[in-house]
């Protein structure tokens, strides 16, 4: 939903493609293939937003509705060709077969397919592969139909570029966690229960324009029919369906007055106290209060919904994750948790004759490790050898070899959750200095050395500057100095379980708030990562001013008498820093 507060307006059809005259032709010989089809009340939805404050956001998303949504896409190059068949094999049983068939008569009766126009193309038209998969988990004996508009060498996803799609958000755990913890700190004691509400076939409610449904036709027993609607397969897909159904959970939040309705793809959900319900006509049944209330906001703007999608207890699987918001914990399942293990070794098999890896099953690693980081959130570390060799490639196909960086952070995600047990205790993170159980160091790092040190055991430590590091070597030994305080703090009898850290070094309070580095300082979160979770703390690191900072300062740079003359009677002693923390600047 807060992305809708400051997106740009959704993309108009190119004028380039609006002179596509072999389309142009085909729209107005055969307008009876090309429709808006969508069961959504747009005149309600209209008037429901219009106090929403950015109003050309708003009213793109209601001329998409009533004109069909161009897909992101720039205009289709010149070396393009008019017409492309990129038809697929075919099932390749029987039962992929009628499975095809069957989604086909159930979309053309729902008319968002075209009824057959015959066996071949028309101008300016592309066909898209379509086949028939196992739907997860594999074993349900379940298929699901995938449009390919990735494959082939003018595929329609090859003129969408990420940047025009990218910082889109969902709401998961870190969202829904706050709402929970925000709603504990008013009523500690109040019983809830979790809701969640599921759209029906989400993404085909909403239609595509007719400029850009002449380059989704498929093709069914070699019979083609153009694809009127939103389809998964399409690079911007998922911006335009969360463009609408940000607004509709706007319209939840501003206007049906429902607090903490939050939403990912095609889930919204939220909490509600325990027997606070209202009762359903359509359902004949009672559902929590606000899930009642926001099916109802679902009606009245045409969204479909079935009743088996419709859940809610007190404790609940959302997004994959088991949700108890009395015991405030969300718990990834054994079996998932296994599955995601097993996903990592796979993709770390070094496959016969050293094939690589595409950048679609990079994308896919990256995609399941970012899910699971909703219950380990500190493992995002291990992404970033991954991250830097997805950096600038596009291609889907593209080979990339899995090198040896790769290797260590994936293992060491697949190592740290199969040591895990799933669980993720949902606690504030508003807490500073002040709390009366933190415990508070000071680091720095000069031309000579690092230091740390603790005012309320009034000690220090020092050690002379290690002789490897980066180019920017300042940074990391800031950053090593930070590491080292977090090893020490945990040896304490006993271990905090709340830790700030004060630094100087702007890029290390960014590098530990976002735990992500740049390759070279990697090793270093990795290290103080492993400590955090083998002892159970909880770390903020946060800036100092250089002059508040003396005390760290004057140890780095091994000035003692000035460092007593700041802080009498401090005891001062060395340490080693953390050999796994050296990493690639120790070889």
């Amino acid at each position: 939903m807060n992305d809708t507060f400051y997106r740009p307006p959704l993309p108009d059809v190119p004028e380039k493609e609006l002179r596509n005259t072999a389309v142009t032709r085909t729209l107005t010989e055969y307008p009876h293939l090309f429709k808006i089809v969508t069961p959504i009340n747009v005149d309600r939805f209209e008037e429901l937003t219009q106090t929403h404050p950015n109003q050309p956001f708003v009213k793109s998303v209601c001329k998409g509705l009533r004109e069909g949504f161009w897909s992101y896409a720039d205009a289709f190059p010149d070396s393009y060709p008019d017409m492309f068949d990129n038809c697929a094999g075919g099932p390749k049983d029987e039962r992929q077969a009628r499975f095809m068939q069957d989604q086909r008569d159930d979309e053309i009766r729902q008319d968002r397919y075209s009824q057959t126009f015959g066996t071949n193309l028309l101008p300016g038209m592309y066909n898209i592969p379509i086949h028939a998969v196992p739907k997860p988990p594999i074993d349900s004996g379940k298929l699901r139909l995938v449009i390919d508009m990735s494959a082939g060498e003018f595929a329609p996803n090859s003129v969408i570029s990420r940047e025009s799609i990218a910082g889109l958000h969902l709401d998961g755990m870190r969202v829904l966690g706050e709402a929970l913890i925000r709603f504990r700190a008013k009523y500690p004691n109040v019983r809830l229960v979790m809701f969640k509400s599921d759209v029906s076939q989400a993404y085909r409610r909403l239609p595509m324009h007719p400029r850009w449904q002449i380059k989704q036709v498929v093709t069914v027993d070699g019979d083609r029919h153009v694809n009127r609607c939103n389809d998964f397969g399409g690079r911007g897909s998922f911006a335009i369906w969360v463009a609408f159904f940000g607004l509709v959970i706007w319209v939840a939040v501003f206007i049906c007055f429902l607090e903490d309705i939050m939403a990912y793809v095609d889930d919204s959900f939220s909490f509600e106290v325990e027997g606070n319900v209202k009762y359903y006509e359509p359902y004949k049944m009672y559902f929590p209060r606000k899930q009642t209330k926001l099916l109802q906001l679902w009606d009245e703007l045409g969204i479909p919904h079935e009743k088996k999608k419709q859940e809610y207890g007190p404790k609940l699987t959302i997004i994959g994750f088991e949700v108890d918001p009395n015991a405030m914990t969300v718990t990834l399942p054994a079996c998932s948790k296994a599955l995601f293990v097993e996903h990592i070794k796979s993709f770390l098999d070094r496959p016969p004759g050293g094939k690589r890896k595409t950048l679609r099953e990079f994308q896919k690693m990256a995609g399941y490790a970012n899910w699971a980081f909703n219950v380990f959130p500190l493992l995002r570390p291990s992404l970033c050898a991954m991250y830097e060799k997805m950096a600038g490639k596009s291609q889907q196909n593209l080979g990339i070899y899995v090198n040896n960086s790769m290797r260590y952070e994936l293992s060491w995600l697949a190592d740290r959750v199969e040591m895990s047990d799933g669980i993720h205790f949902l606690r504030s993170r508003e807490w500073g200095p002040e709390h009366p159980d933190v415990y508070v160091a000071y680091t720095d790092a000069s031309g000579i050395g690092l230091a740390f040190w603790f005012p309320s055991h009034n000690v220090g430590f020092q050690c002379p500057k290690p002789k490897f590091a980066p180019n920017d070597a300042i940074f990391f030994f800031e950053a090593l100095a930070v590491c080292s305080a977090v090893h020490h703090a945990s040896m304490l009898s006993p271990a905090p379980r709340k830790l700030v850290i004060y630094t100087d070094n702007t890029n290390t309070v960014a590098m530990y708030d976002s735990l992500r580095a740049l390759p070279d300082y990697n090793h270093i979160l990795i290290s103080s990562v492993n400590v955090l979770l083998d002892h159970s703390i909880e770390l903020h690191v946060l800036h100092v001013p250089g002059l508040q900072n003396k005390v760290a300062d004057a140890l780095s740079r091994f000035r003692n008498d000035e460092v007593l003359a700041l802080s009498p009677h401090l005891q001062i002693g060395t340490f080693q820093p953390p050999q796994d923390a050296l990493g690639a600047a120790k070889q």
